[in-house]
């Protein structure tokens, strides 16, 4: 991802000086971790801005709830995070100033390694699965894996508006879709192995409702900017 990000500015960057454009560069922290920012005016109220953040974030003790409904139970589990992302966005500065409004595409690079044991017994499909029916669950959670629309407001200078330093804001909201894969090895005589993997299926999907409230996913960001 980083030399994803690293390249996209560098291109970004070298447009806006072969073709005498305005730009700035702004740095920021917040929710989708520390990053840089580098917009191109394309008027004077429009920019296109190159968005890139991440941060690591030590392990997180969660519980997903899973199973039928009546025969639920949870996962207790540590997650070990990785988290992050990159946006395509164009601001737009109202009459000018350094107020301004912005919509674009956000991919969240926000990712975990799963490690935790079901808890209670629970039903999958209608079939009970004991606590003893299976180890240690493992796996991995992707927050996204494509490009989902983002909305915001903001403040900074533009990079098509009088240069200098100014503070800049980030105020929005973005689409995620969360991604569960889990796996276990069977414990017990009452499933072999390839009957577990179908129930972990199962168990994916429920994980994935239960993460449901992470479909829009809030943004904050606080930063200096210059422009050019």
């Amino acid at each position: 991802m980083k030399k994803v990000i690293g390249l996209g500015f560098g291109l970004l960057f070298f447009v806006s000086n072969a073709f005498a454009l305005d730009f700035g560069i702004a740095a920021k922290a917040g929710i989708n971790g520390v990053g840089l920012d580098l917009s191109v005016g394309l008027t004077k109220t429009l920019n296109l801005r190159l968005s890139g953040a991440a941060i690591d974030i030590d392990d997180e003790d969660e519980s997903v709830t899973v199973g039928d409904d009546g025969g639920e139970g949870d996962i207790d589990a540590e997650l070990d995070f990785d988290y992050g992302a990159n946006a395509v966005l164009v601001d737009w500065h109202a009459f000018n100033s350094n107020f301004r409004f912005t919509v674009g595409m956000m991919k969240n690079n926000g990712s975990a390694d799963i490690s935790g044991f079901l808890v209670d017994d629970i039903v999958v499909d209608g079939q009970l699965l004991l606590t003893t029916d299976l180890g240690e669950i493992g796996g991995d959670l992707d927050l996204g894996d494509s490009y989902q629309p983002y909305v915001g407001i903001g403040w900074g200078r533009g990079a098509g508006g009088a240069g200098g330093f100014s503070f800049s804001a980030d105020l929005g909201v973005a689409m995620l879709d969360p991604d569960v894969d889990l796996e276990a090895a069977s414990t017990s005589p009452n499933y072999t192995q390839a009957e577990l993997d179908d129930l972990l299926v199962s168990l994916e999907k429920d994980a994935e409702d239960d993460l449901d409230d992470l479909e829009f996913w809030p943004v904050f960001a606080v930063g200096v900017n210059y422009a050019f």
